[in-house]
């Protein structure tokens, strides 16, 4: 792991991550954006070759003229297939020749997008959030003349302006969620618009949630359900709900600190677990089974904190039950195993941070506004952020795979060290 550099001062910590990068990853691209995006969402796998898979991937631009999503493909290198010279030669300021875009389309009304979500159920279909208060289903059947297919409807005037909470089950019939400032959250079935999709269909909001009291700011399924569901506001609550039980929510988690709440995460490995992150750079991971203790008090399994200021996303690495990444207004993204909370830092290494964080991306010098691990790939990552604090302004996309040394046991590094050594000694007698 790269030493540890104090927070704070964002030209240092960038400048050494990039003087460090061609160790620290398997793959690296790094594509400067004129616009912020909000928000990223990978996409289907275009093309398989036996070096490298082509995916698409869709980001929105903010601030455009007009406003866009962007349909792109991302050139992926497989594992340890990555060529080092250009990876090391990345300039941070122009585009990737990694990532090719396919269109830009205009939002409706020309308005910004916060959060996009793809459907898993029919990959074809893309689910926009803007500062309107209805959302957006688009058909990407065909890109070139890609247009709204369906209108989700229900929010209340200027109640979606900057919010970012979405998400959609993954049955059969998918379900969609849609906080709001208001408070209220939304839930609207799709199924019909999967089967049949229809140029101009309205779809009304199947019910209405009610339980925060301020911002929902993010809003979670639990992954083998469409009717269960979590939600984090800025009354500082986690909340549980089941659709099957009414309106209001099942389960309330007592408060545990006195900031917003930004982002949950439900773990599709382990579904008694989630993580959550706040505005004092905390994330929180909890067991459902035991959310509270004997006085009712809240009970996280594990708090950590390692976040100078705000997080805005987290998320679980797929078919993992221990690890997760989360990024914020700092630039950072860490990534944590929480299977080795509670464990000693090695003799030398007390300085190094602490044994749970296992990875530190360093590669963005603005706040990081969005991260997703591919579906399609394990450990590797896509993140966007806002750099309009620096002089060039913008924004910068990056998809990063870590050296697999990160992530593996130290008996399996180990072998493989030795068995190069080997190699090399061989290779000279």
């Amino acid at each position: 792991m790269e030493e540890r550099i104090v927070t704070g001062n964002p030209t240092l910590s960038y400048e050494q991550w990039k003087k460090h990068s061609l160790l620290l990853y398997d793959a690296l691209i790094n594509q400067s954006l004129v616009h912020p995006s909000p928000c990223f969402r990978w996409g289907r796998v275009v093309s398989e070759e036996p070096t490298h898979s082509v995916q698409r991937i869709y980001y929105s631009e903010r601030g455009a003229n007009p406003n866009s999503v962007v349909i792109a493909n991302a050139k992926l290198a497989k594992p340890r297939l990555t060529d080092p010279i250009k990876m090391d030669k990345f300039d941070e300021y122009a585009s990737s020749s990694s990532i090719s875009v396919v269109v830009r389309l205009e939002t409706p009304d020309k308005t910004e997008v916060n959060k996009l979500y793809t459907c898993e159920q029919a990959r074809n279909l893309l689910i926009a959030k803007s500062d309107l208060n209805q959302l957006h289903i688009w058909n990407m059947s065909d890109v070139t003349t890609a247009s709204p297919t369906a209108t989700l409807s229900g929010h209340s005037e200027a109640s979606c302006e900057s919010n970012f909470a979405l998400d959609t089950s993954r049955d059969v019939n998918p379900k969609v969620l849609s906080g709001d400032k208001e408070g209220s959250i939304l839930m609207w079935d799709i199924g019909a618009v999967v089967k049949d999709p229809q140029l101009g269909m309205d779809v009304p909001a199947q019910t209405e949630f009610h339980g925060h009291s301020e911002t929902v700011e993010d809003v979670c399924f639990r992954p083998s359900s469409a009717h269960e569901f979590c939600s984090v506001g800025d009354d500082q609550l986690l909340l549980f709900w089941d659709h099957r039980k009414g309106k209001k929510p099942v389960l309330s988690v007592p408060k545990w600190c006195d900031v917003d709440l930004h982002c949950v995460d439900w773990n599709p490995a382990d579904e008694n677990l989630l993580v959550t992150g706040g505005a004092d750079g905390g994330t929180f991971v909890f067991d459902k089974r035991k959310v509270a203790g004997p006085n009712n008090e809240a009970s996280p399994l594990h708090p950590l904190k390692e976040h100078q200021d705000a997080v805005f996303r987290v998320g679980w690495l797929p078919e993992s039950r221990t690890h997760f990444g989360s990024g914020g207004e700092d630039s950072l993204i860490y990534v944590w195993d929480t299977a080795r909370c509670g464990m000693q830092a090695p003799p030398g290494d007390e300085e190094g941070g602490p044994p749970e964080v296992i990875f530190r991306h360093a590669g963005h010098r603005g706040s990081v506004q969005d991260l997703q691990w591919n579906p399609k790939d394990p450990w590797c990552m896509a993140s966007v952020s806002e750099d309009a604090s620096w002089a060039q302004g913008g924004g910068t996309l990056q998809i990063w795979r870590p050296n697999d040394f990160v992530y593996r046991s130290d008996e399996d590094c180990m072998r493989e060290l030795d068995k190069l050594q080997n190699d090399l000694k061989g290779a000279m007698d």
